[in-house]
């Protein structure tokens, strides 16, 4: 979508998801759009690789390479909400990761799904992923940059999850779950643009292997010393009811980007999002009812 008028946009699709034998799977995804008058660099917005992925998946556990929406609707046609992602076609979205940015392209080694654990009965499940990627809009930061400032290119990125839930439906229809989200930029190279629009090297960012490690597990030498990258992330709750066909679930995911809102030092609850859903029985009017409520004004308190 774009903020221009008279702006439109082509978009089509194809994919491919093909089970094998002992618990094999592959798949994979084209997705590309044409657009009209969309965006403030239009010659570098009219064509636009949305997805184009590949997976493979083993019985739980799946490596996907590539750009792709990996949200509760993606372009392949798995539509389950059972791993208890937000519906994306009501939903404002995730805070961190969501359907409102365009996808990243990145390795990403993940169980997408709850996967019980036997050894608990199949009371606790988990799921979770990491992921390195880099970003592409090296060609929107060089043409927004104005002369005399600097330009970010070649960023890197790396998020991570692990999200438990606690229940059995099959004994009691209540189930709990809780985890935690990250997401990093690190890396690229910094360099200033000039006033004929041409750029000047500056400096390379730290990208090793040290650095990828550093990243995956973020630690300070001092508290005068920040952790290497920028980072985000948030704590995603929700508790779901089942009675009969009915569905009713309460979900808040607590948004930070510092350790104090990730710790809640300073009890700051304030700033997150939360839903209340209904999932109905089965009929040809409505499937689901969301309110949300978003706030994101406390930012650690009124000092800063």
């Amino acid at each position: 979508a774009s903020e221009r008028p008279n702006s439109g946009w082509l978009r089509a699709g194809v994919t491919y998801d093909q089970p094998l034998k002992r618990n094999w799977r592959v798949g994979a995804g084209l997705d590309l759009a044409g657009t009209l008058n969309n965006g403030a660099v239009p010659d570098r917005a009219r064509f636009v690789v949305q997805q184009a992925y590949a997976d493979v998946s083993w019985k739980m556990l799946t490596l996907s390479i590539g750009s792709k929406e990996r949200g509760a609707f993606p372009l392949e046609r798995n539509t389950s909400l059972s791993s208890g992602a937000m519906d994306e076609r009501l939903s404002s979205g995730m805070m961190v990761e969501g359907m409102n940015a365009r996808p990243v392209p990145q390795v990403r080694g993940e169980i997408r799904e709850y996967l019980p654990l036997g050894f608990t009965g199949n009371w606790l499940s988990l799921k979770g992923h990491i992921a390195y990627g880099m970003f592409t809009d090296n060609g929107w930061q060089e043409e927004f940059a104005a002369p005399g400032k600097t330009v970010l290119k070649n960023v890197l990125y790396h998020s991570k999850s692990l999200m438990l839930r606690l229940g059995n439906r099959e004994k009691l229809p209540v189930e709990f779950e809780f985890g935690l989200l990250t997401a990093a930029q690190f890396g690229g190279t910094v360099y200033r643009k000039n006033e004929d629009g041409s750029l000047t090297f500056v400096k390379d960012k730290p990208n090793g292997l040290k650095d990828f490690m550093k990243v995956l597990i973020p630690k300070q030498a001092s508290t005068l010393q920040n952790v290497q990258g920028n980072h985000c992330g948030s704590w995603n709750f929700a508790l779901s009811y089942y009675l009969k066909d009915w569905k009713f679930r309460a979900y808040l995911e607590h948004y930070f980007e510092d350790h104090s809102q990730m710790f809640w030092q300073y009890g700051r609850w304030k700033d997150g999002h939360l839903g209340l859903e209904v999932t109905l029985p089965e009929n040809r009017w409505v499937t689901r009812v969301l309110w949300e409520g978003l706030n994101t004004k406390d930012q650690t308190g009124p000092i800063l």
